[in-house]
């Protein structure tokens, strides 16, 4: 070992030296600890510095940087290691310091000289791009659940973290560290998705509540990610508020007898023909469309569709309701339609206003943190997943158990499952008194 290399170089009556927090895995970043002892009590303090273990001496208390090294993992590894002596050369000072006056070193004093020394980061990746890397190995990782991660998952960390950056560049805020994940960047943040608008179609829009809340949730995740790796002991995160009031923006589903309506409108062609029979299917099955485009003859038997969910891959179970028998059976003969979910919405909307389900509604929605009330008509709300929406409210409204429309819809948490009811008080009440009659105990 190079005698430069060695970081207890001066004399004194405390005894410093630096350790991992891990050295099983020797490809992990893992943390440095400062190790003391101070009144027979044994002080461990992290020094926000990190490195793999295989490039740690354990003898010297420092990273060994003999060995052959490329030029940039030699000048981290020497930054490190100079930070590492700034540290300890500190700690020396303000225990000289102390004893001037006749007081001694104490654990506080240690950490307060750790708050307050500027560490020189040097690990040629900034957090952000360190977030970018998680969300790219993202599908290949295991989460806690024991499951790998899907791409619209995916897609959602990279429209949220595309939003952070944004607010950085706008804001002129520099992240140097995951320490600057802090309270004041956080309000700042959540003060800038709340006032800025993005461009749809030819108008500008405030983000919407659940945006603004799905967007810090995926933020925290990716937080809670470099935690868990050991890149940061910051976990201010963990009190960034994501508990919003819910905001239903379409709220619509669409009653049975309209559903019937829509089965029976005239089509001008095979294309229209084939969306409208699958959205139908759909507002008896609540499949969703990337489900729907799985649908073929291996997957229907028993009078049963089962099949692994294309967004949670979780399997369902769903009876084939009478309703759509015969349209099961047809296409499974024929062959399921491909359709394309952007046109399928352009014209299940046509087909909804042809049969006239196009009453005015009113929808309630969170925008700019304010409360806006809109009249819309219904037929402009219609996309293919208010079939799924329809599916699980007219269910409900049937009077079948919650836990039996959920392992239909495969929806985990009561909490999820509810924003999917949309039927009014008006109508539930109506339909809970016509049971009551019919089991005869009015």
């Amino acid at each position: 070992m190079r005698k430069e290399q060695s970081l207890i170089t001066v004399k004194s009556g405390i005894k410093l030296h630096f350790n991992l927090k891990q050295m099983r895995n020797k490809e992990k970043l893992t943390q440095i600890m400062l190790v003391t002892t101070i009144n027979k009590q044994r002080i461990r303090v992290y020094t926000k510095l990190r490195v793999e273990p295989k490039y740690w001496d354990i003898n010297g208390h420092c990273c060994n940087i003999n060995h052959a090294l490329t030029l940039r993992e030699y000048r981290r590894l020497e930054q490190t290691n100079l930070n590492l002596k700034n540290i300890y050369l500190s700690i020396l000072q303000a225990d000289a310091d102390l004893a001037r006056t006749g007081e001694y070193l104490s654990a506080s004093t240690i950490r307060a000289v750790m708050r307050n020394k500027k560490i020189v980061e040097n690990t040629f990746k900034s957090p952000i791009d360190h977030l970018y890397m998680q969300i790219e190995n993202y599908l290949n990782n295991v989460n806690r659940r024991g499951k790998k991660g899907i791409a619209s998952t995916q897609k959602t960390y990279h429209t949220a973290l595309n939003r952070l950056e944004n607010y950085c560049t706008n804001q002129n805020i520099s992240i140097n560290t995951f320490e600057d994940f802090n309270k004041k960047f956080f309000d700042g943040f959540v003060s800038y998705l709340f006032t800025t608008s993005y461009k749809k179609g030819n108008e500008y829009k405030l983000y919407t509540q659940n945006t603004i809340t799905n967007t810090l949730k995926v933020i925290k995740n990716l937080l809670h990610r470099a935690y868990d790796n050991d890149l940061t002991d910051n976990n201010y995160y963990l009190k960034v508020q994501t508990t919003l009031s819910a905001d239903y923006s379409n709220p619509i589903y669409l009653q049975e007898k309209e559903i019937k309506k829509l089965a029976k409108v005239p089509v001008a062609n095979q294309q229209e023909k084939h969306i409208r029979d699958m959205f139908v299917i759909s507002c008896y099955t609540a499949l969703r469309i990337s489900d729907i485009k799985c649908l073929n003859e291996s997957i229907i038997r028993d009078g049963t569709i089962s099949l692994f969910q294309t967004k949670t891959r979780e399997q369902v179970v769903i009876p084939i309701l009478k309703e759509i028998d015969g349209l099961i059976s047809h296409y499974k003969d024929i062959g399921f339609p491909a359709i394309n979910a952007c046109k399928a919405n352009v014209i299940i909307k046509d087909l909804a206003k042809r049969c006239n389900i196009n009453e005015p509604v009113n929808i309630k929605e969170y925008r700019g943190g304010t409360i806006t009330i809109k009249k819309c008509l219904k037929g402009d709300l219609i996309s293919f997943h208010t079939a799924r929406r329809s599916c699980i409210t007219n269910l409900y409204k049937r009077g079948y158990p919650i836990n039996y429309i959920m392992t239909l819809s495969g929806h985990r948490s009561i909490q999820a499952f509810q924003r999917y009811v949309c039927a009014s008080k008006k109508e539930l009440i109506n339909d809970f008194v016509h049971l009551l009659k019919k089991n005869k105990d009015l």
